[in-house]
């Protein structure tokens, strides 16, 4: 606890650096902050929380979100590399969970990619793919506490084209032909 000094008279006698005082009637006692004091300080801090949360929260949400789309650029490189060398996308999905692909479309295989917001448990990767082209799609995980799983999928396709389920419909609506907000 802070101790405030008081300014008296001269009875005070060198207490000042021990907080204590002594009043007119020659009573010594401490000093400290009042109740009305304390309350201004707890509402100041309320405020303060009250506007930084949806503050802080929203910043967290960008991040992860430009997370996911470093991971699908990756991932798309990674994609093209591993058409390179079999000359098709066909493949690239890990449906029995051995990092390996043996699938057209689902889970993206960490052979492949292994993205960072999917080991942090923020997003799912998957691949849809074809002899031709792929569509690699980042789907929030729906889990409690995730503070991603209501903002929508991100995609990105083969020649590079970017979506944003921005509303959280389900489906790529007008307007939601981009990663920008």
């Amino acid at each position: 606890m802070r101790l405030r000094r008081s300014h008296n008279n001269s009875r005070d006698s060198g207490s000042e650096s021990t907080g204590l005082s002594t009043d007119d009637f020659g009573s010594t006692r401490l000093q400290g902050f009042t109740l009305t004091e304390l309350l201004v300080v707890i509402a100041i801090l309320s405020l303060i929380s009250a506007v930084a949360m949806p503050l802080y929260t929203a910043y967290s949400q960008r991040t992860y979100r430009a997370e996911a789309q470093a991971d699908l650029l990756n991932c798309a490189q990674a994609m093209e590399r591993f058409a390179s060398e079999g000359f098709t996308y066909l493949g690239a999905a890990d449906t029995d969970g051995d990092g390996a692909g043996d699938d057209d479309n689902g889970p993206l295989a960490t052979t492949i990619c292994d993205p960072l917001s999917q080991d942090q448990n923020r997003y799912d990767f998957t691949v849809t793919a074809s002899t031709g082209g792929f569509v690699l799609t980042a789907t929030p995980v729906d889990v409690s506490g995730n503070m991603m799983r209501d903002d929508g999928f991100l995609t990105i396709d083969d020649a590079g084209n970017r979506e944003w389920d921005a509303d959280d419909s389900g489906a790529i609506d007008d307007g939601e032909d981009t990663w920008e907000s």
